[in-house]
């Protein structure tokens, strides 16, 4: 059995086909052209392409909004297209700007003392056998606070007064004596000397007694007692502490340049760290007349008045009213935005917010003075200026939580119970 080159035989079935070389390519190709023709859909209905009533079908559900559920009638974009949606209004809070009076202060610390701060002490040596006065009591001078053991010193008192009551009498009679010459010159005046030195005696005995009793020197509050019962004190003992809290004053000191605007009972305003709230009210009660010349600063003591509430040794700040200005524009300290450090606000006329800029004047920490920009009555943006900027519209409410209506701004004055009722 043979076979031609290039033609393969039949091996047992009649209906095969067996191809050389140049047909396997062409079945190659074709298959390629197969497969790119179900890739790429051609222009018949086999390819892929919708028929015509297909695509009318397609183009009536997107009219009648059929497909997707919940997008019939929907506008293209959020609130109609670029330009045409209409911005929020912005949430404020709004002040009506006002008048009141501000000052320029000087400000300064200090720690307050008691010109009237005495130490009580023991003038004599003895045991105490009584305390009459505590830490707190308010005591008025010559008070007695405590005493001693005074029975010998009494004694003592007693016998020296007995001795000079006596030698008192015998001098009277030697007197009478002498003018009848019944007695010696030498004797008369001998009689003069033991009657001096006998008062000295007795006077100094009565000073021991005396000085058994612990006495207050001056009117003011026991602070510190460091005696007690039974106890020896010597003589120079400290006893008590105690205080005039009518004398404390607060010493503070000014730098030299203010010296000209400062004088005897200008007015002065302290307050204290430990009485939050509490503003008392004082005056300049001395300038020192020299320059310290290290610190260049003139001490200046002001008296805050017969506070019951300030205590020597607290701390203080002290503002020195240096100037007034009267009846001016204020507005609140916290409505005041600033732009590369210039003061301005927001004014609200009409529902629209207009940005201002305004100049300031006195400050004080809650106030600020308004020089100019700005006229009384005017509605300012109190809370949320972050928000706003030129032109923008709002949505406004009096610091009480109120709500704010706006008139048109060209319509005149507002009806009532709209921005000019608003913040009062």
């Amino acid at each position: 059995m043979h076979q031609e080159a290039g033609v393969p035989l039949s091996t047992g079935n009649p209906t095969a086909v067996f191809l050389g070389r140049k047909g396997v390519w062409a079945l190659l190709l074709l298959f390629v052209l197969v497969s790119l023709m179900a890739a790429c859909p051609g222009s018949g209905e086999s390819a892929g392409e919708p028929s015509g009533k297909a695509t009318a079908e397609q183009g009536s559900r997107r009219r009648s909004g059929g497909g997707r559920p919940g997008m019939a009638g929907r506008r293209p974009g959020r609130g109609g297209p670029p330009g045409e949606r209409k911005a929020a209004r912005v949430p404020v809070i709004l002040t009506r700007a006002g008048r009141d009076t501000m000052e320029a202060f000087l400000e300064a610390s200090s720690t307050l003392e008691a010109e009237e701060s005495v130490e009580v002490v023991s003038q004599a040596t003895g045991v105490v056998i009584e305390v009459l006065a505590e830490e707190g009591d308010q005591v008025e001078a010559g008070q007695v606070l405590a005493r001693l053991a005074y029975e010998e010193l009494e004694l003592a008192e007693q016998k020296a007064r007995t001795q000079l009551e006596r030698l008192r009498a015998d001098y009277a009679r030697s007197e009478q004596l002498a003018r009848e010459d019944l007695v010696s010159e030498e004797d008369f005046t001998r009689l003069g000397f033991d009657l001096k030195q006998a008062e000295i005696d007795w006077k100094q005995k009565a000073l021991e007694l005396e000085r058994t009793r612990i006495v207050s020197p001056i009117a003011g509050t026991i602070t510190e007692r460091m005696i007690r019962v039974g106890q020896l004190k010597r003589q120079n003992d400290a006893v008590y502490r105690m205080v005039d809290f009518a004398s404390i004053v607060a010493p503070v000191f000014v730098p030299e340049k203010y010296i000209g605007e400062l004088h005897v009972g200008q007015k002065a305003l302290l307050t204290a760290p430990a009485l939050p709230g509490v503003k008392i009210a004082g005056h300049v009660l001395r300038i020192a007349p020299v320059v310290d010349s290290q610190s260049g600063t003139v001490r200046v003591t002001i008296d805050p008045g017969p506070s019951t509430r300030l205590r020597p040794g607290m701390f203080a700040n002290v503002k020195l009213v240096l100037d007034r200005h009267e009846n001016v524009v204020v507005i609140p300290k916290k409505a005041i935005v600033y732009e590369d450090e210039r003061p301005g606000i927001f004014v609200v006329a009409g529902g629209k917010a207009e940005r201002r800029a305004i100049t300031l004047g006195y400050q004080d920490e809650q106030r600020a003075e308004v020089v100019s920009g700005l006229d009384e009555g005017e509605l300012v943006v109190l809370v949320g200026q972050s928000a706003l900027k030129d032109g923008s519209e709002v949505i406004a409410e009096d610091e009480q939580g109120r709500p704010i209506t706006f008139a048109p701004a060209e319509a005149g004055p507002a009806p009532a119970g709209t921005e000019e009722d608003a913040a009062p």
